[in-house]
């Protein structure tokens, strides 16, 4: 008989579950995060929910009150402004970075990441589009040989999902295929051109930003969870 995962791996599961579902804006900020209600719904013991809680909590994805429980976090328009002003700066300087040093199997690794967005977008698969969308910037930071620019800005980019106002159909993510055009610029050795690019794609999403926006809260936290297509990878 087959082993039973161990509980390591098994918080290692709900935890990559719930990360990739708050990244793809699939439970919303303020979502309240019971822990009986994922216990049961991921089939794990409560410690676990709560050890993975902390984690995500750690990430800056999960906010814990006394007495109230976890929900998601939520961030302002001003610090989402504040986040892309550093996206661009940190993005900025690893293009510069990797662009000569890029090797025909890195470019290749990120364009199959952009082949898969195009048919998100295809398919107007929205969650995943988001959650891809994310990976291409966050696989391009670990490339650089700085490990805090890299980690910074892995860090840094999974917190926009916390802005309640940012409604991924309305970003220009489906009409501009910036990403292959910033790897284009990376292959030809064009440094400034992919940073101008880069920064170019970033203030299209940033403009997109929608104070008045809103998604509909009325799913469930349990629904939310069961319509998602689990994580691609951990």
């Amino acid at each position: 008989m087959p082993s039973s995962p161990s509980p390591k791996a098994t918080e290692d599961r709900v935890y990559t579950e719930l990360y990739e579902a708050i990244c793809e804006r699939q439970l919303l900020p303020d979502t309240k995060l019971g822990e009986a209600l994922l216990a049961d719904h991921f089939g794990v013991s409560r410690t676990i929910i709560r050890q993975v809680l902390q984690r995500l909590a750690g990430d800056g994805l999960v906010r814990q009150e006394p007495h109230r429980g976890a929900f998601v976090a939520r961030i302002t328009l001003a610090e989402a402004r504040q986040i892309y002003a550093a996206w661009r700066l940190v993005e900025a300087t690893i293009i510069r970075e990797v662009t000569p040093t890029m090797t025909s199997a890195q470019l290749q690794a990120l364009r199959n990441l952009i082949a898969q967005e195009r048919q998100a977008c295809e398919q107007a698969d929205y969650p995943l589009l988001t959650r891809l969308s994310s990976q291409f910037h966050m696989a391009l930071a670990a490339l650089s040989q700085n490990k805090y620019l890299g980690q910074f800005l892995r860090e840094l980019i999974p917190l926009t999902a916390l802005a309640y106002f940012y409604d991924v159909k309305n970003m220009p993510l489906c009409r501009k295929d910036e990403h292959s055009q910033i790897l284009d610029c990376i292959e030809a050795g064009e440094a400034e051109q992919a940073v101008a690019i880069a920064e170019q794609h970033l203030d299209g999403i940033e403009a997109a930003l929608d104070a008045s926006a809103s998604l509909d809260p009325q799913i469930s936290l349990v629904d939310r969870l069961r319509l998602r297509q689990p994580s691609l990878s951990p």
